[in-house]
């Protein structure tokens, strides 16, 4: 076939041997095939296999002559755009690891992973310069900093103490392939936790472990050369990273990559690329769910869905009013990444699906003995036998957590779930989110569940505080659908049809937002912290349950 097209009669994903499992070489082995087709498009700019593996040569060519080699931690600050893929690959090929951040992070939280990571050098958008320039004096390790700007945006080259050069003058670098002893088990990555418990951890993600992520999803998910991938979801989330980028690259296929998600112009947006699929994450059905109907809401492209923790009834609603083909559920985190999906022809409605190749899951109670099935447990996980390759090879300078992770070695999720008879999984909640309340064990996703559904609500967390009497209190943090009210009085009512008794919530509080990472999760710790000083008291109030 020619330099760009591709027979889609005879075409068949391309797998790589172990020790052939390199991301750059996959992607140069791809420019040499297919050197004229798109893989990346970015609003109307189109990248093909060509351009990407040119510029991720100058890319790689510039990092070294600034001196940074195999081993090398470089943190990246940067919004969607086609510079970020240039500096994670261009990284990789010379055997140094990127440490994509979070771009909303600012201070404390921000100086932690560059420190904790052993980050050498930061390249950024000048749009976060103040937030660097502020931990100047904090950040003994990093003397390289690399600016990047929107185009029309003039950088201005700080007086600091590192070596700062404009990202442009990175990129005049040669594009030839630069010499480098890269190997299918490196390190390449280091990936931080939300957070949502604590201080982020570093997952550390190998060559193989990232390739791993991208062959299944192709094959979970039926991706051909003709799909259109499309993700508003952030660079610095494993999701685009995985279930994106390198899903397209696999599948000869080309991802659709807006700046970020907006649930407003979302389906506009999956028009204008023709996408033929999209990913999600959490809030984002019900946020899609809540906009106003428009006649042609299901007039797109798009014939599978793919993601993580829409519940069963929202899955329908989600389905049927969007008109999504197949909606393909998956389960998974940093260091286990999608140990669990549902084929894309073998959909079980609310099912999070079975083991994907290569992974054991089994459902554990408090002592590690496997659950009887349909009982809830946590999800533990681990490589089979001969694929001691895949997943995290544990947190970056966090032996202790690392140990904990892999208790009676198997990784440790901390999410509660349940088998059932034909082996299907089913997610319940963060078993470090569960509520101790006089005697009783509360699953916070049941009751975010029974209040989200109510027409007022637009999102909803439920978090346990301590109590006056021992173990802790339910409080509810609620944030109203625009132009709706709800009364604590009716929001109990509401539950006591749905509830049982001692899974009410006795705090109420009613937000304007609630605190969230750049992962659109929630930062629940934040609403535990912030007490109940602010909220509605139900046994202050006098409000006797029925029971």
């Amino acid at each position: 076939m020619g330099n760009g097209s591709i027979d889609l009669n005879t075409w068949k994903m391309k797998e790589y041997p172990v020790k052939e499992q390199i991301l750059t070489n996959i992607i140069e082995d791809k420019a040499g095939t297919y050197p004229d087709r798109v893989i990346f498009q970015f609003d109307d700019l189109k990248i093909s296999f060509k351009m990407l593996n040119e510029n991720i040569n100058r890319a790689a060519n510039g990092f070294k002559g600034l001196g940074i080699k195999k081993g090398d931690k470089v943190a990246i600050m940067m919004p969607n755009c086609p510079e970020f893929l240039y500096t994670w690959f261009g990284l990789n090929k010379i055997g140094a690891i990127e440490v994509p951040i979070n771009t909303a992070l600012k201070g404390a939280p921000l100086h932690h992973q560059l420190t904790q990571s052993d980050s050498i050098g930061i390249v950024a958008d000048v749009e976060f310069l103040e937030r660097v320039e502020s931990l100047e004096e904090k950040l003994p390790e990093i003397d390289k900093l690399v600016l990047w700007a929107k185009p029309d945006t003039d950088i201005r080259i700080p007086k600091m103490k590192f070596n700062c050069v404009k990202f442009s003058e990175l990129m005049e670098s040669p594009s030839t392939k630069p010499e480098a002893d890269v190997r299918f088990n490196d390190v390449v990555s280091v990936l931080y936790t939300s957070g949502t418990t604590g201080p982020a951890k570093g997952v550390q993600m190998t060559n193989t472990y990232w390739y791993s992520i991208w062959s299944e999803s192709v094959k979970y998910c039926g991706y051909v050369p003709s799909d259109i991938l499309y993700t508003g979801l952030p660079f610095f989330h494993g999701n685009a990273q995985g279930l994106t980028v390198g899903s397209a690259i696999m599948a000869d296929a080309r991802a659709a990559i807006d700046p970020r998600f907006t649930a407003t112009a979302f389906w506009d947006r999956i028009r204008k690329y023709g996408a033929t699929e999209f990913n999600y994450i959490g809030g984002m059905p019900k946020m899609l769910l809540n906009q106003p109907k428009k006649p042609d809401e299901g007039d797109h492209t798009c014939r599978i869905a793919v993601g993580g923790g829409m519940t069963e009834d929202v899955w329908a609603e989600f389905r049927d009013r969007f008109n999504i083909g197949n909606l393909v559920e998956v389960y998974g985190m940093t260091e286990c990444y999608c140990c669990l999906a549902s084929p894309h022809d073998e959909v079980r409605l609310g099912s999070c699906g079975k083991p994907i190749t290569g992974w054991d899951v089994k459902i554990v109670d408090d002592d590690d003995m496997e659950c009887p099935t349909g009982v809830p447990g946590e999800f533990t996980c681990r490589p089979e036998r001969d694929k001691s390759w895949l997943g995290t090879t544990g947190y970056y300078n966090m032996p202790a957590a690392t140990a904990k992770l892999f208790k009676n070695l198997w990784i440790h999720t901390g999410d509660l779930g349940h088998m059932d008879e034909d082996g299907y999984f089913y997610f319940h909640g963060r078993k470090k989110e569960a509520i101790r309340r006089r005697g009783e064990n509360i699953t916070p996703h049941d009751i975010e569940k029974a209040i989200g559904e109510n027409p007022a609500v637009n999102a909803v967390a439920v978090v346990g505080v301590p109590s006056e009497v021992g173990e802790e209190e339910v409080k509810v943090s609620v944030v109203l659908r625009e132009d709706h009210e709800l009364d604590p009085v009716d929001l109990m009512k509401w539950c006591e049809d749905r509830l049982a008794y001692f899974m009410i919530p006795r705090f109420v509080e009613f937000r304007d937002s609630l605190p969230m990472t750049g992962s659109e999760r929630v930062e629940k710790y934040k609403l535990k912290a912030e007490g109940v000083e602010n909220c509605w008291d139900r046994e202050k109030e006098g409000y006797v349950l029925k029971r």
